[in-house]
């Protein structure tokens, strides 16, 4: 399974509900990166080959910049935090990280 990485804007009920089902996740409250620079923080879970969780849609943004400045990534999952009951998305997540390999997921983002 992919690891993760959830950005500051993610809900704790839904990164314990992921690392109950198994996944390892960590977020930018753990690393002490609340309010880095998005670019910063994609920067570093790719470097950790962890997928980016997030509803923040400046990663949508970044996603394309990189894309055609020639920059990588390990892979975004993108959802809209208000419209998809955490259950769903945990659910929605674990189906992606359980069964996408790293170089399928590599640049791309994945819509929940």
């Amino acid at each position: 399974m992919l690891p993760g990485f959830a950005d500051q804007h993610v809900h704790s009920a839904t990164v314990a509900g992921l690392r109950r089902r198994g996944m390892d996740v960590t977020t930018a409250q753990q690393r002490g990166q609340c309010g880095v620079d998005d670019e910063i923080l994609l920067a570093g879970a790719t470097a950790d080959g962890r997928l980016l969780l997030t509803y923040d849609t400046d990663f949508l943004r970044i996603h394309a910049e990189w894309l055609q400045s020639g920059k990588t990534h390990a892979g975004i999952v993108f959802w809209h935090g208000n419209q998809l009951p955490i259950g769903e998305a945990i659910r929605r997540i674990l189906g992606y990280a359980t069964h996408t390999d790293p170089p399928d997921a590599a640049n791309v983002v994945k819509y929940l």
